[in-house]
């Protein structure tokens, strides 16, 4: 695993341990993601903005975006393990300053309540397949979703990676889902959509 692009293109980082229960992502899948949100001018440095890095691993995808310009991201996952790796990835990237570690239950949700910087213009869940393969789950990972509109910013995005087989639905507070697949995988894109009046 490595950083594809920013300030820190090309260090590699540590993958989860236990890889029968994780899949992290493919370079060409998160290359193919955060294109996305460049085109959607998510990536804009100024004003200086926040991402979150749900279900974290060892930080994959909120270190790809603190290397990209992020002023910060909060990281939240229960497992030991794939924590203590996460801090080594922290450390070894010189990031430890810029970063937050919550280490719980994302399902649970009391910590969004308590997001040291926010608004979020970068929400990123990557919850093991199971769990959106279980109706249970899926259901739960969809209610965080839409708990998590109230600290995005205006057009900020939500994107969530599934298997490919999974649908997920319009939820309240955002636009879409937009959905894009890449072999047994799909991401989908919620958007906050953005005040117009600020334009007038």
């Amino acid at each position: 695993m490595r950083i594809i692009a920013g300030t820190h293109r090309g260090r590699p980082i540590l993958a989860p341990r236990d890889k029968s229960t994780t899949r992290p992502i493919i370079d060409r899948v998160k290359e193919s993601l955060f294109n996305r949100l460049l085109s959607l001018g998510m990536l804009d440095e100024q004003p200086p903005w926040h991402a979150l890095d749900i279900f974290s691993g060892t930080g994959s995808l909120g270190l790809e975006a603190l290397s990209r310009g992020a002023a910060t991201c909060t990281f939240v996952d229960q497992d030991r393990d794939a924590v203590d790796r996460l801090r080594d990835n922290l450390d070894q990237l010189g990031l430890d300053d810029r970063a937050h570690i919550v280490q719980g239950s994302a399902l649970a949700g009391y910590w969004s309540a308590g997001l040291p910087h926010k608004p979020i213009r970068v929400a990123f869940l990557d919850p093991p397949y199971p769990m959106a393969q279980d109706e249970k789950q899926l259901s739960q990972l969809l209610k965080l979703i839409e708990s998590l509109a109230v600290v995005m910013e205006q057009g900020g995005v939500v994107t969530i990676r599934t298997p490919r087989e999974i649908e997920v639905p319009g939820l309240p507070g955002y636009d879409g889902p937009v959905s894009a697949t890449y072999g047994g995988m799909s991401l989908h894109f919620y958007q906050i959509p953005l005040d117009e009046t600020l334009d007038e």
